[in-house]
C-alpha cells in the first residue's frame, strides 16, 4: 500500500509539472519569437549497491546489480523547440525576424545607464528607437523590456536621428541622409546573431529572454564555450518581420487535457490507498 501511495504522489507531481509547461505554452500562443517546451518523463532509478546489508537479498533479481527500479516516474528533460515560427508582416523597419537558427543579444535593462550589464537572448525581433540619455541626438534599438539590442562586437546598436535606415538580409546596418540625395553608406555595426550549440542549457528569465543556467554547464566551461557569433551571410534576417509562436494550439491543448486525466487518475490512486491504509490501520487496533 506505501508503494501504491508513493507511485502515485510521484505521478502527482510529474503531471503537474507537464500540465504547468503545457499551459505556458497554450498562454503564449501569441508572444512573438516564442519557442514552446517539450516536457518528457522519465522512470526513476534507485542506487542500492546492498539490500539491507545483506547480498544474499540480490540473489535471482533481474535488474542490473545495484540498481533497483524505485517507485513510479518523474519529469525528465524540459527541451526548448527551436521550429521556425511563422512569419507575420508588420511594415516596421526595426521589426527583425531571424530565419533559421540563431538569438538575438540584448542587454539586461536594469542597473544604471552606461553600466556593464549582463547578455540575454531572445528570438522577440520587435525592436524599437530609444533616445540615447547619455548622447543626445543619438538612439538605440530597444526592445519592449528596455534591453538593447547589441551589434556583433556586443555594444548597444547606435543610430543617428538624421539618418534613415535599413538593415539588409544580412544583419547589415544601411544608413542614408534624409536630406540628401546620395546613395546608402554601411554602419560599422551589424545586427549581432549569435548560435547557441546547446540550447537546451539556456534558463528562462521571464518577458521571453534567455540566459545561461550555470548550475548544468559542465565543469570547467562557461557560456562562452557555447555562443558564436554568426558570419555575415550565415545568418539570415528579414526587415519589416516579426517571426510568431511555434506553438501548435491544437497539440497543446490534446496534451493538456491527456496530462489532466492522469493526473486525476493518480488523485484517485492516492485516494484508495489512503483508504486502504485506514482499513489496516483499523484491523490493527
Amino acid at each position: 500500500m506505501n508503494t501504491s501511495l508513493y507511485i502515485s504522489s510521484g505521478a502527482l507531481q510529474a503531471f503537474q509539472q507537464k500540465i504547468d509547461t503545457s499551459a505556458n505554452n497554450v498562454a503564449n500562443v501569441n508572444t512573438n519569437g516564442f519557442k514552446r517546451k517539450d516536457q518528457s518523463f522519465s522512470e526513476i532509478l534507485a542506487s542500492q549497491i546492498n539490500n539491507q546489508g545483506r547480498t544474499d537479498q540480490e540473489i535471482g533479481r533481474l535488474t542490473p546489480n545495484g540498481i533497483r527500479v524505485s517507485y513510479g516516474t518523474r519529469t525528465g528533460l524540459t527541451q526548448l523547440d527551436m521550429e521556425q515560427g511563422q512569419a507575420i508582416q508588420t511594415g516596421n523597419p526595426f521589426d527583425i525576424m531571424i530565419q533559421g537558427k540563431g538569438f538575438f543579444q540584448v542587454s539586461d535593462p536594469s542597473g544604471n545607464p552606461g553600466a556593464a550589464r549582463n547578455v540575454r537572448y531572445t528570438r522577440d525581433g520587435n525592436f524599437h528607437l530609444s533616445p540615447d540619455p547619455l548622447k543626445p541626438g543619438s538612439y538605440n534599438l530597444v526592445n519592449p523590456n528596455g534591453g538593447l539590442l547589441l551589434d556583433q562586437n556586443g555594444a548597444p546598436i547606435e543610430l543617428d536621428g538624421n539618418l534613415d535606415v535599413n538593415i539588409d538580409s544580412t544583419g547589415q546596418i544601411q544608413l542614408k541622409n534624409k536630406n540628401v540625395q546620395g546613395t546608402a553608406f554601411l554602419s560599422p555595426q551589424r545586427v549581432g546573431v549569435v548560435d547557441i550549440q546547446n540550447p537546451h542549457l539556456l534558463k528562462d528569465v521571464g518577458d521571453n529572454e534567455f540566459t545561461f543556467d550555470t548550475t548544468v554547464l559542465p565543469n570547467g566551461t562557461t557560456a562562452a564555450n557555447y555562443v558564436r557569433n554568426m558570419q555575415p551571410g550565415e545568418a539570415q534576417v528579414s526587415s519589416g518581420v516579426l517571426e510568431g509562436s511555434n506553438v501548435d494550439l491544437t497539440k497543446e491543448m490534446t496534451d493538456l487535457m491527456t496530462s489532466q486525466r492522469g493526473f486525476q487518475m493518480n488523485a484517485k490512486a492516492v485516494s484508495y490507498a489512503d483508504q486502504m491504509m485506514g482499513i489496516a490501520n483499523s484491523i490493527l487496533k
